[in-house]
Formats: structure tokens, sequence, C-alpha cells
């Protein structure tokens, strides 16, 4: 017996220590590249302050009431993301917005073990480090860490499990990991229907019954769709409907001005993925991910419904590649994608290997050399596309990441505004000001009955453009019939305190 314990401990060791060691030096870069933004006072948009406000607010057991987006706005209302909520035991500990970007640094390493483990199951050690480093630095992963937290840095590590298990044929496994990304955006439920139905299509030979569950688990998908953006988002939301739909109806809440997601006038499937010409390259920088050949895995599949309403909208920002965090959840599909059709082409040997105690150690010889071949190009075209978009990336330049010379200046004005009290202020301080305060934005105190008790401004900040600001006088004309005084002014940052 402690023989078989020691195999077994052994094995174990054999399989994890290289996924674990990629892992976790993937985390270690992303978590220096986010305390560096931090510390060079990066505040790309206003999101990372919303989340530490509705984080907050999970941590004291209370509705995610989000003032940065208006006066009493629950974000359950703007996305539908109630597994934020474990993370405000997490937030209670760490009161800082910072934490939020650790944490989603963290679960993009996490990401990378099972998608590593699996290269290191069909290709040896030097896959896991070829797969698992071309992922982990994928451009998807990157641009989700340049432009800060967002909640669907929790699917990514829910899809590289789920697709892992897809790979590897472990369908409850696979349905266990996905449900949950119901929880984390409202369209993820469209992608939990196209797991289903990729499911049932792999099991389409294993009988009837097997394939009518997976179909009744994409059913699931879809109702929790249109549950949430028919029931639930209208519900929470101050203009009781679904900001983000493509009717027109709605404005969104992407944009501090609010702007619209709606769509033109129907086109050509043709033009929804060629124009403008950005989403085509956004499609190839896809597919490369995949390695060409991944797009012939029913996998695959999983992306259509998150290409589907970024390129049917009117909103530019969403058709990119290479910025913002909306190509995060398709780094880990195209992934699994990719290793779902080496393992196809690996078959033969995959029985193999599984007889081996160490096959998880290193990849047995082959013994069909070409494919084995095939499989080694297919798992290089990720590399590559990484190596040729690298320096569009935000790893590319945290060189040029260095502490702001005004911190000491930022911190004072931080100092200067107590907790406890209601803030309104621009995006370069909002995140930071969050912990303990009751933190508006600029752009959307127009309907308080209250006017907050201290104004917060960055004259440098890039939402003044060429004006020029001051606490003190943008307070008292924001707020007709009340003044502000000036009680910090240091290297353009204005603290001003409500006097009337």
């Amino acid at each position: 017996m402690k023989g078989l314990d020691r195999l077994a401990v052994r094995r174990f060791i054999a399989t994890w220590w290289l996924p674990t060691v990629i892992a976790c030096a993937v985390g270690a870069l992303y978590v220096f590249y986010s305390v560096a933004q931090w510390r060079a006072l990066v505040a790309p948009s206003w999101d990372l302050g919303i989340f530490a406000e509705a984080v907050q607010a999970y941590s004291r057991f209370e509705a995610p009431v989000v003032p940065i987006k208006g006066p009493d706005y629950n974000l359950l209302g703007d996305h539908f993301h109630p597994i934020l909520a474990l993370l405000g035991p997490i937030f209670r500990l760490f009161p800082s917005a910072l934490t939020l970007l650790v944490v989603q640094d963290l679960l993009i390493a996490a990401s990378v073990l099972p998608i590593a483990r699996l290269a290191q199951r069909l290709l040896g050690r030097g896959g896991a480090l070829l797969v698992g480093l071309a992922y982990g630095l994928g451009w998807g992963l990157q641009g989700a860490v340049g432009a800060q937290f967002h909640e669907v840095c929790v699917a990514v590590p829910l899809l590289a499990f789920g697709g892992v298990a897809f790979v590897e044929r472990r369908w409850g496994a696979c349905m266990a990991w996905l449900a949950p990304l119901v929880l984390v955006k409202e369209d993820l439920g469209l992608t939990v229907f196209v797991a289903g139905l990729a499911i049932a299509w792999r099991r389409r030979r294993e009988g009837r019954s097997a394939v009518l569950r997976s179909i009744a688990y994409a059913l699931f998908g879809i109702v929790a769709f249109v549950l949430t953006v028919k029931v639930l988002l209208p519900a929470m939301n101050p203009a009781g409907t679904w900001a983000y739909s493509l009717d027109g109806a709605a404005t969104g809440a992407g944009t501090p001005t609010g702007g619209t997601t709606a769509a033109h006038a129907i086109p050509s499937l043709w033009d929804i993925l060629t124009t403008p010409s950005v989403k085509l390259v956004t499609l190839i920088v896809l597919v490369a991910g995949a390695g060409f050949v991944g797009t012939a895995s029913p996998w695959f599949a999983l992306v259509a419904p998150t290409l589907a309403w970024r390129f049917a909208g009117s909103v530019e920002s969403y058709y990119g590649w290479d910025s913002w965090h909306y190509n995060a959840v398709l780094v880990p599909i195209a992934a699994c994608s990719l290793l779902d059709v080496i393992d196809q082409w690996l078959a033969p040997e995959r029985a193999t290997a599984e007889t081996d105690a160490d096959a998880e150690e290193e990849a047995p010889a082959s013994s069909n050399l070409g494919w084995r071949v095939a499989a080694w190009a297919a798992a290089c075209v990720p590399a590559m596309s990484l190596a040729l978009t690298a320096s569009s990336l935000p790893l590319w330049h945290l060189p040029d990441l260095k502490e702001d010379p005004r911190m000491a200046a930022a911190l004072g004005a931080l100092d200067a505004v107590p907790e406890g009290v209601s803030v309104e202020t621009d995006t370069t301080l909002l995140a930071r000001l969050v912990p303990g305060r009751e933190v508006y934005w600029v752009g959307t105190t127009g309907t308080m009955d209250t006017p907050p008790e201290y104004v917060v401004i960055d004259a440098r900040s890039y939402a003044w453009g060429d004006q020029q600001v001051d606490a003190e006088s943008w307070g008292s004309a924001a707020h007709p019939g009340h003044t502000y005084e000036t009680v910090y002014a240091k290297q353009g940052f204005r603290v001003a305190r409500r006097t009337s």
C-alpha cells in the first residue's frame, strides 16, 4: 500500500509540477504589471471603481449599489454578475481596488493549469511550455489585465477547466465547470447553450439518452439567458430594461455618457464579420490562437455568441483585438479547441499513454510521426501569433510603467478625504477613494438629492481634456446653491469640502 501511495504521489508531482510553475510565472508577471499600473496612476476607465464599490457592498452583505453609476444604482441591473459576491470576504480582508486587480491576475493564472497539463499529456513537457505560455500570455488575457478588473475574469478559469474536461470526455465535469457562467455575465448563458450542443454532437454515438441529457443542458443555458435579460436585469435596472439590448431602446453603461449598443440596419453576414476591417483582424488573431486547425473542433463554436453581440452592435470598441477585456473569454475556448483537434490526431497513442505509469510526465514517442509533426506545427501557431503581435499588447509596454512622480501628492489628496463621507471625483483617484467612502463620478451626480461632501479633481486627468478646472469652482458650478472650499492643492490634485 505504501508503495502504491508513493507511486500516486510521484505521478501527481510529475503531472502537475510544470503546469504549476508555468501558471505561477504567468500570475507573477501579471501581478507585477498590475502593481506597476497602480503605482503609475493608470486609470483606463471608471470600471475598476465601479467593481470596487460593488464588491465593497458585498463585503458588507449589502446589495451592490454603486453610486459611481448614479444614486442608488444597483449594479445587478447593469450586467448580471452575482458571482462577484464571492469576492466580498477577500475585499473585507484587503479593502483596496488593487485587491481586485490581483484577484483577476490569479484567476487568469489558474486557467493556465488545466491547459498546460493537457498540453503536457499530449505533447510532453515541451508542449506544456509552448502551449501554456502562449495561452497564458494570450492577446485577450493581456488585454483584460491591461483594462483592469472586469467580471469576465471569473469566466476564464471556468472555460479553461470546462474545455479541458470536454477534450477528455469528462462530460459531468465539463457541465459542472461551465454552469456557473450564467452567474458571471448574462450573455454567457448563450455560451453554455452552445457548449451543450457541442457536447451533444460529440456524444452522438453514445446513445439517445446521452444526447438528450446534453441537449437539456443546452436548454438550461438558453433559459438562463432569457430569464436574466427579460426578467432579472429589467427588474433591477433603473430604466426597467436590459441596458445592452440591440433594439436601441436602452442606453448602455459601458461609457460614461451612456452610449448605445443598438445595431445598425441589418447588414449581410459578410459585412458583420468584416466591416470595419478591424473585425477581420480580430477573427484572424482568434483562429491563430486556435492554431487554425482548432476551428474544426465543435468546441470552437463557443466563440459565436460573444462575437455575435460584439460584431452586431454599433460600439466600435467591441470590435478590436488588442485592448480591453472583451476577448478574454475567447482565449481559453480557442486553446481548448486546438488541444481537442490535437487529441483527435493523437488518439491511437493516447490509448498507449494511458497504460504508461509515467505518461503524464512525458508524452510517449509517436507511432504516427506525421500526425505528431502536424500537432506540433499547429501548437506553434499561437506562439508565433503572439510573437508577431506582442508589440501591440500591454505587456510590451511594461517597461514604460514607472511610478508617477505625483504619487505623494495623490496620497495626500486621499488622506484629505475622511472615511465615511460622500465624494465626487474624476477617473484618476476614483477606485482608490472607494474603500470606506461613498464615491460618485463627476458625470453621474446630476440627480443627487444632497451634493457630495467632498470634490476631488485631478486637473491633468484625461476626463477634462484641455479644460482648466479646479475642485472648488467645479463643485460650486455643478451643484448650484452650494459652495466648496479648497482644503488640499498639490501638483494638479485638488480637494474641496462643501461649506453650505
